[in-house]
């Protein structure tokens, strides 16, 4: 019986990730508070979203990033960084993909129009990744994008 308890304890615990200092899965006034220490005055506040301007994160410039929320707890963090062209974008993901690689485990696959993206580490839940980098085109522009998450917390 004791053995059941703690395998089923086990199962419900989470990983502690974090996105800088800002722990995945915090509750919003304290997920805002490491934010606002870590990055300053954001752009933007409201109880689903925090927007920031340019920012440099693990030694990359964004020319964005948001930090967004799902009942009230923190899920998601997304780096997006434009660029010049699709070469630059690839270029700017490999580079990403380097750094990130230093303290996670990643692997590259294929979307159906033949990108390559990267994911990589283990999301605070145990099953599934923790981010994905990737390439985009919108609007004519390119870009690159750092997502953390999102990750599904139990309400």
């Amino acid at each position: 019986m004791m053995l059941c308890v703690a395998f089923s304890m086990g199962l419900s615990a989470q990983n502690v990730e974090s996105v800088g200092t800002v722990e995945l899965g915090s509750a919003y006034d304290v997920a805002l508070a490491a934010m606002k220490a870590e990055f300053g005055e954001p752009l933007s506040v409201s109880e689903s979203e925090v927007v920031y301007g340019p920012k440099k994160y693990r030694g990359f410039s964004f020319d964005e990033v948001k930090f967004r929320f799902n009942n009230g707890k923190f899920n998601e963090a997304r780096f997006y960084s434009k660029v010049g062209s699709r070469p630059e974008a690839q270029r700017k993901m490999e580079n990403i993909a380097q750094t990130m690689r230093t303290k996670y485990q990643l692997s590259r696959d294929v979307e159906e129009d033949h990108t390559w993206f990267y994911k990589g580490g283990l999301s605070p839940l145990g099953i599934g990744h923790l981010f994905t980098i990737y390439t985009y085109r919108r609007q004519g522009a390119y870009g690159v994008e750092l997502r953390f998450g999102p990750i599904k917390f139990p309400e």
